[in-house]
Order: structure tokens, then sequence, then C-alpha cells
């Protein structure tokens, strides 16, 4: 396991032979007095490490110097070729052999158009290739472009999304030179990594409200000290929605309400605000006959995009109902085998048999059974197919409200 930053050189300008220091200080502790956030973090936090992104005109002189390079012609030169942008990663390579640790520096382009950006996106993924498993990553977005600070965020979110990796976001840390005036001169190192958390919860909410999946909410729980209690709560909604067990979905949403309180006090913000989502959910599908339930959660399914689990709901609210209004015991199975006949072909039953071509019946079984032959006859038919059951939900609208 490697501790690892990425941090963005800027350009700086020399005042009476030097560049202007800041004194840094990070967690309310020891002050550290720099010309750039880097040098501080590494002296408060001992990085193996640094990636240190810069253009041709950053201060690489300044870098070099506080990494502890002392070859005066070399810094010389450094500031020569600095000055007329003529910097590049090969002359950076004394620099690179100073440090005692990795360093790495990567020049980047200004980003003054696409194809400079894309350039510089191949950079930062070139950079995320050489992370690895259980890593420890920190950023640093304070100096330079405020493009480049940007790309860093969003490609460390995106490598932390695409990639196979399970490396670990400890910091994300800006310097807020803004503050130092109202705070004795001393600039606070600010860690700002919950904008990371944020924007995995954003998608955990947004796959539960649009996909009907609960994994990736699951998946953060794992990796945050919630309430167990509440963990528990969403993992086996997700059980029983991953297996489309109708039976387990109706036995969890009966015993629900208790369930939802404890996630209503949960100490977590963002547990909170989830709260009502999954309230709703239970409100939803909080019917007294079981027909209705079953109806009620294939369209919730095909709300969520989730076509399959729809149909296959549909198919057995249908037969439930028919159960219902001949009085049959709706769990056993001849019972339920007989009320498929009771549907009629007059009205229903031409969207329910599979002597119709297209019917839900017919849909339902070659997503079932996925034989060779049903799945090949339907596989230029999904589009159809998913336009279709919309069509069937809305039909059998009315089925769903006769009372006996």
């Amino acid at each position: 396991m490697a501790k690892i930053l990425i941090s963005s050189l800027g350009t700086g300008r020399k005042q009476e032979g030097s560049y202007s220091k800041a004194k840094y200080q990070i967690d309310n502790s020891k002050s550290y007095e720099t010309t750039f956030i880097a040098d501080a973090l590494n002296q408060h936090l001992n990085f193996d490490k640094i990636f240190l992104v810069g253009t041709k005109k950053s201060i690489w002189d300044e870098a070099y110097m506080a990494f502890g390079g002392e070859d005066e012609e070399y810094i010389e030169e450094l500031f020569e070729q600095k000055e007329k942008g003529d910097v590049d990663e090969k002359f950076l390579q004394k620099f690179k052999e100073t440090t005692s640790f990795g360093l790495e520096p990567i020049i980047v382009k200004y980003g003054l158009d696409n194809d400079e950006l894309w350039d510089n996106f191949t950079e930062f993924l070139n950079i995320s290739k050489q992370i690895k498993d259980e890593d420890e990553l920190y950023l640093d977005i304070t100096h330079s472009f405020r493009s480049l600070s940007l790309m860093s965020f969003v490609m460390t979110q995106f490598a932390h999304t695409i990639s196979d990796k399970k490396f670990k976001i400890k910091g994300v840390y800006y310097g807020m030179f803004e503050y130092q005036d109202e705070n004795d001169g001393i600039t606070p190192i600010v860690d700002i990594s919950i904008l990371f958390e944020m924007q995995e919860w954003i998608k955990a909410i947004d796959a539960i409200k649009n996909y009907s999946d609960f994994n990736p909410l699951v998946r953060l729980l794992d990796d945050n000290e919630i309430e167990k209690e509440v963990k528990n709560t969403f993992i086996n909604l997700n059980n029983t929605i991953s297996l489309a067990n109708i039976l387990s979905i109706r036995q969890f949403l009966q015993g629900a309400s208790k369930k939802i309180k404890s996630i209503k006090k949960s100490e977590n913000k963002i547990i909170q605000l989830l709260a009502p989502q999954i309230l709703q959910l239970v409100e939803d599908l909080d019917k007294d006959i079981e027909s209705d339930f079953q109806y009620t959660l294939a369209k919730w399914f095909y709300k969520n995009k989730n076509y399959a689990l729809s149909y296959i709901a549909l198919y057995e609210a249908i037969i439930t109902k028919s159960c219902e209004l001949s009085n049959y015991d709706i769990t056993d199975h001849n019972l339920r085998e007989d009320a498929k006949k009771s549907i009629g072909d007059d009205r229903y039953g031409k969207y329910f048999y599979t002597k119709y071509d297209d019917s839900i019946s017919v849909i339902r079984n070659a997503i079932v059974h996925q034989s060779y032959h049903e799945v090949k006859s339907r596989k230029e038919l999904v589009a159809s197919d998913i336009k279709k059951l919309k069509n069937f939900i809305n039909n059998f609208e009315n089925y769903f409200q006769i009372r006996k």
C-alpha cells in the first residue's frame, strides 16, 4: 500500500529574487511555511509518491528547491527554461532523481480547447493506471489553472468509478489563501473529500430512483460507519429485489414501517435524505390485496426500467387476480393453473394466453426459461417487447379494479 499525492503546480512570480511563502496549517496542528502546498502536505503526511502536475511555465525551479534540490546551476536553468516556456519532462529528469521519495513530474497543456483538454485527460488517465489496489490517494487542487484542478478531481472520480482497482481516496485538499487575512496570516488547508462522497451518494440515489438498483447504496454502506439496523434494512431490501422474490418483497414491506423509522433516525445526513424515497416506495407498494400489490410491483419495476421483472410480476399478478375472483387459494399451484383458464379470451385473454403471438405469457416464458428456441425467436423483438409491456400494464388497469 502506497500513500500517493496528486498536486497541481502553479506559475507564481518571483519577488525580490524569491517566491512568496505562505504559512499552511492542516488538521489544526503544526504550521508549515513554504511556497506551495504540496511541500506542506508532504511534511505532514510523508507520501511515498507525488505526481506533480504543471505546465511548461510552472514554478519547477521552486518545487525543486522545496523538495531538497541544491544544484544552483540547475535551479537557474529551470528558471530560464520556465520563463521561456520550454520545460519538458526530459529536462525535469534531474529533479525527479533528486527526491528521496517517488516524484513524478507531469507536463500538461493549458487546456485552451478540446484537443488540449483531451490531451490532459490522457495524462491524468496515465496517472490513474499507476495507482494500485489498496493505495491511499490524496489530491491537492489549490494551485495552477482551475481547469487542471477540476480535471484532477474529475479524473480521480472517473478512475475510481471505472477501475477494478480498489484504491482509497483519503483526502482532497485546498489551501484557503483568501482566509489568511482573517486567520492571523495562517492559510488553513481544508479537506473537501466530502465532495467525492457526495458524488457517490448521488450515483447511488440515481440508481435507486431510476433502476430500482440498491447495490451502489449497499456498497457505500459497507464503506461507512452506518448504524447496523439501518444497514441491514437496506441490504435486506436489496436482496429481495435482486432475487425478484415477490413473496420476500411482500414480507419485507409488511414490516417496513418499523424499519423505516430506524432509517429516519440515522445520524448520517444522506441516509436521512434517502428515508422519504424509501418511505414512498413502501407506501406505493403497501396494498391489502395481493394482486394489487403484485400489479403495483409490476408498474414499479417498469418505471425503474427493470422490464424482465415487470413482466414476471405482471404475469403472476394476473393469475393471482383470477384466483381471488374465483375464491381460490392463491398459494395452491394447481388452483393457480386452473385460474389461468378463467381469464377468458374476450377482453383480457388475448393479451395473456400463449396461443396468441406476443402475449404476456409468451414473452414472460422467454424471459424465465431462456430456452434457445424462445430466446432466438425474440432476439429481434426486444424494443417491441418493452413497448408492449407498457400497453399490457395499461390494458389490465381495469382488470385489477374488479371487486367480487
